[in-house]
């Protein structure tokens, strides 16, 4: 039950910050492998990527379109890589070791900084994904 609440407040939140964010921008993801995002283990499938920098919030909302759930993550800015940059590309970049992978920054390429977001640290020996994103167009 409690999982429930949770996940209805985070979607609930995610409704809110896409039709209440003058400067928000959602992105679509094809994530092909289970991620940690904050202390949220999500499942491969397609996502929207919301950020949202209004105010003091500073917020991304991952919403996992074929499950239905969601997580909310805070986020700090800093600069881009440079093939990031060269690219163009939205961006979500990945770090994976023998715990699995975490969402580590993602780059919107309409906005000058990247997002840093916390996760837990890695194990052993470690690789990095990074799955590029799409703009989702406003109905």
């Amino acid at each position: 039950m409690k999982r429930l609440t949770m996940n209805t407040m985070l979607a609930a939140a995610f409704v809110v910050l896409a039709a209440g964010s003058a400067s928000a921008q959602t992105l679509q993801a094809e994530v092909p492998f289970p991620f940690r995002v904050a202390d949220a283990m999500m499942g491969p499938g397609k996502y929207r990527v919301h950020v949202d920098r209004v105010g003091q919030g500073h917020y991304v909302v991952f919403y996992n379109v074929d499950a239905k759930t969601s997580a909310l993550v805070r986020f700090n800015e800093s600069d881009p890589p440079k093939a990031w940059k060269s690219r163009e590309t939205p961006v979500l970049k990945f770090e994976c070791s023998r715990l699995g992978c975490a969402v580590r920054q993602l780059w919107t390429a309409s906005e000058p900084s990247a997002y840093d977001i916390r996760a837990p640290k890695a194990e052993g020996e470690t690789r990095i994904a990074e799955i590029r994103m799409t703009v989702v167009k406003a109905d």
